[in-house]
């Protein structure tokens, strides 16, 4: 919502002027229920990516057949996505493709954010256009620009310019990245509860535990594969990356770099990642987890079962699902090298967020690298140390015969 006497804005952008009337006619009736929303319109596209870059709207419906430039788009294969192009760099806000050439567009679509509407099919625009202001997407937009926007001038505030003098005598190129991760450390740890984000419901019921969504970063950020990037193979499985992040980092193509860096590993390291439950809900991928569903469920059986989602094993990890994310436990003795043309070619779906990815990591280093001894007893120092009491020694007897004059004969 944008104010609060005009609870929607909404753009429609038509060559039509009949069009864009018989929308405003079909919309108003259909979405009271929304409070009051406020249709804008224009018949150039060119004017109304202008507006979209000088006002806030929370939704746009766009014919794709925009004319008013004397050229039949229609005729002009892609005229749908150099649309959606120049709408998404203006401003992203939800869209509504309403349009008689839906085939243009039919591949961007991406419910509730990016709906395609065949032109005349008006039992459908109302719901589209609904599904997408009820998403929330553009005031969350709103909210998060605010916010990183205070956070910024507040650091400038604060920081940097009381502290002018000691940052005016290094690299000018050095404030920048300094800004940059000062504003990341303070949105990633209070950003969420500034736009009144407490979490989702069970993982707040518990003190101290963070939401899935913590330990994820969905999409990755990265362009190439990197350490802790959750992939899937071509069969289906789920895997985790334990390759340092330092042998697989490459520079972007379109970097403006004379010596682009390129990967120096040849061989990427994975982990299985097991599913804790099959689809049916009925077994597991997990060795440990298949295990306790088919033992007799004794304590001990649960015991073993409970200490693989410890970090007092050295064997598994585990991880939360979270949105097409299934719950995964990581088995450090099931591990693979695969060259990395071929791990490039699987489906990257989310890399570990720190502290996270760090954990992992450290987590698999310890278990690989770890080095048994002897036990030594530090009985006697615990004594002096009255930690523990003396234990009684025991002294074994000698066992004892009678001689035939009946003396006592020791052994």
């Amino acid at each position: 919502m944008t104010s609060t006497d005009v609870a929607y804005r909404v753009l429609i952008v038509d060559d039509d002027a009949q069009m864009i009337a018989d929308l405003r006619e079909v919309l108003s009736e259909e979405l009271t229920d929304l409070g009051e929303i406020h249709f804008e319109s224009e018949q150039d596209f060119s004017a109304a990516e202008q507006r979209l870059i000088d006002e806030d709207f929370d939704l746009v419906i766009l014919d794709v057949r925009d004319a008013a430039d004397g050229i039949p788009s229609a005729a002009v294969e892609g005229r749908g996505h150099e649309l959606y192009d120049a709408i998404a760099g203006a401003r992203w806000l939800p869209v509504v493709f309403f349009t008689a050439v839906p085939q243009q567009v039919r591949d961007l679509e991406k419910p509730p954010l990016i709906r395609v509407v065949t032109k005349n099919a008006w039992d459908e625009v109302a719901p589209a256009v609904r599904d997408g202001l009820l998403s929330g997407v553009s005031e969350l937009r709103r909210r998060i620009s605010d916010l990183v926007e205070r956070k910024v001038r507040v650091f400038l505030r604060d920081v940097v310019a009381p502290h002018w003098h000691e940052m005016a005598g290094a690299d000018p190129h050095e404030i920048t990245p300094i800004i940059v991760n000062r504003l990341a450390a303070e949105l990633r740890e209070n950003g969420p509860s500034e736009l009144g984000y407490a979490g989702d419901g069970e993982a707040v019921a518990t003190a101290g535990q963070p939401s899935a969504a913590r330990v994820y970063l969905k999409p990755f950020v990265t362009h190439h594969l990197t350490a802790t990037d959750l992939v899937v193979s071509p069969e289906g499985d789920w895997w985790i990356v334990l390759t340092p992040a330092c042998d697989l980092y490459e520079d972007h193509p379109d970097a403006n770099v004379a010596r682009p860096r390129k990967a120096k590993a040849q061989y990427v390291r994975l982990a299985k990642a097991d599913r804790i439950f099959t689809e049916d809900g009925e077994e597991s991928e997990s060795p440990a987890i298949a295990t306790w569903l088919a033992s007799s469920k004794s304590n001990s059986h649960k015991d073993q079962a409970k200490q693989v989602f410890g970090d007092k094993q050295n064997r598994y990890r585990a991880l939360p699902g979270y949105l097409d994310i299934p719950d995964l436990l990581v088995d450090f003795e099931n591990v693979v090298s695969v060259p990395l043309a071929e791990a490039r070619t699987w489906r990257r779906v989310a890399t570990l967020d720190s502290p996270f990815s760090e954990a992992m990591l450290i987590a698999y280093s310890r278990s690989v690298g770890r080095i048994g001894t002897p036990d030594l007893s530090f009985e006697d120092v615990k004594v002096r140390l009255e930690l523990e009491k003396p234990k009684a020694r025991h002294v074994p007897t000698q066992a004892s015969t009678s001689s035939a004059n009946g003396e006592i004969v020791k052994d």
